[in-house]
């Protein structure tokens, strides 16, 4: 089969520049595919498959490029480019949506606004649907929705044997229940998905909150108490950062550390809204209180544009992840470490403060009581060469709290059991 952008080879003409734009992380792996294929149509992901098969090589896929490790690039292997398969068909009676791989975040929460509709979307507005669902997808307004993998209820494949299947809970039931989580390691390449859909929360509000690292055992114990049966209705995103000008009313000099513990409320009216974030204004929250930052209505594309600026394009990121059982003090006091040193540590967060400087996210959703208490992650961000060593090492030895717990955290698949429930030896 001839496809239409044709195939690219290792050591042709274009190759390495190729290479370079379909990961969006400048810290490029010293990975080299043999054939990269983009394919236009389910019939050239097809033929692109039975290729590899032809020509034993192993396959790998992209959607988006956003893998922070660079998944999509394989030694040895034939790279099925998925991108441009992002069409979107809606049934507005049934709730429902067929969706490619290659649709982003934005553009599927930008079209489903128009009729009122919603979904547990990613934080990242530019990242693919097909690795953020087959990933699991943790993302606005999880505690309604849950994690978007659970509202998948079809995906289409190719198998390794080049046919093609749909997986739903009655035709290959496994097949989709490892769709639901098996990211990079999903053993065939998914050319759709269907997906139920949900009203869209009438309102969306933010409120955030500012404080000197010098309150951070007070802020520590305020989130947790927070956290602890949280409304699911809220999420709450504790950020390290750099001060902006605007917080001198509070007595923080600009450019000075500090934590910003922003939380958004997702709900049907604006007085529901109000009343999520208004006890976070009393006790040790009146200690961060801006009035100007207080209850402010962010449609989904604002909160797009402050994750977009703490993550952007052409930089190099070395990122680490740490699930711990840790009480937030003994988290937040291992994120000063990173934020102290260099190179800076950022991460994405909906914080209304989106000054230049340092950023680590701390991400705490109202899901209810879990094993993990929270999410460590940590992003080394630099544009230059030089901090890629650096980068790595800061985060091994500086991101970590105390003690980790030995439990892990997975998601749940419906009807499933957990991967760290599952008996020893199953995958």
């Amino acid at each position: 089969m001839t496809f239409r952008e044709g195939i690219v080879r290792r050591g042709e003409a274009g190759y390495e520049e190729l290479r370079r734009r379909l990961v969006r992380n400048a810290l490029l792996p010293a990975r080299y595919l043999e054939v990269i294929v983009r394919a236009q149509t389910i019939d050239e992901a097809i033929a692109a498959v039975r290729l590899a098969r032809e020509l034993g090589l192993q396959l790998a896929t992209r959607s988006g490029g956003h893998s922070w490790c660079a998944a999509a690039l394989r030694d040895g292997s034939l790279l099925l480019d998925l991108s441009r398969l992002n069409d979107l068909r809606v049934d507005l009676d049934g709730r429902r949506m067929t969706v490619g791989p290659g649709l982003t975040n934005g553009d599927l929460t930008g079209a489903l606004a128009g009729h009122d509709l919603g979904f547990p979307a990613g934080h990242c507005r530019d990242v693919g649907l097909g690795g953020y669902l087959l990933t699991g997808g943790l993302g606005w307004n999880a505690g309604t929705w849950g994690p978007a993998c659970h509202s998948v209820a079809a995906v289409e494949v190719v198998t390794a044997q080049g046919d093609v299947l749909v997986a739903d809970d009655r035709h290959h039931p496994g097949l989709l229940w490892a769709a639901r989580g098996a990211g990079p390691g999903f053993f065939a390449a998914a050319t759709n998905f269907e997906a139920r859909l949900y009203e869209a929360p009438r309102f969306t509000v933010t409120s955030s909150f500012a404080f000197p690292l010098s309150a951070l055992a007070d802020v520590a114990t305020w989130v947790a108490r927070l956290a602890d049966g949280l409304d699911r209705r809220l999420e709450l995103s504790p950020v390290f950062a750099s001060a902006p000008a605007s917080l001198a009313a509070l007595g923080i000099e600009a450019g000075r550390p500090i934590i910003v513990v922003t939380a958004v409320a997702f709900a049907g009216s604006r007085e529901d809204c109000d009343a999520l974030l208004a006890p976070l204004e009393d006790g040790v929250g009146r200690r961060g209180f801006l009035e100007s930052e207080a209850r402010r209505e962010t449609p989904q594309q604002a909160l797009y544009e402050v994750t977009g600026a703490r993550l952007p394009a052409g930089r190099q990121f070395a990122a680490d992840c740490l699930w711990s059982d840790e009480e937030p003090l003994v988290l937040f006091e291992a994120l000063v470490n990173v934020t102290s040193a260099e190179p800076p540590i950022v991460a994405p967060a909906p914080s209304a403060f989106s000054g230049e400087g340092q950023a680590v996210r701390l991400g705490l959703r109202g899901v209810g009581r879990r094993e993990c208490s929270g999410a460590q992650p940590g992003m080394a961000a630099r544009d230059d060469a030089g901090a890629r060593v650096a980068g790595r090492r800061l985060l091994r030895r500086r991101g970590r709290p105390r003690r980790a717990s030995e439990q892990r955290c997975a998601i749940v698949q419906p009807g499933g059991l957990a991967a760290s429930q599952r008996p020893e030896g199953q995958v």
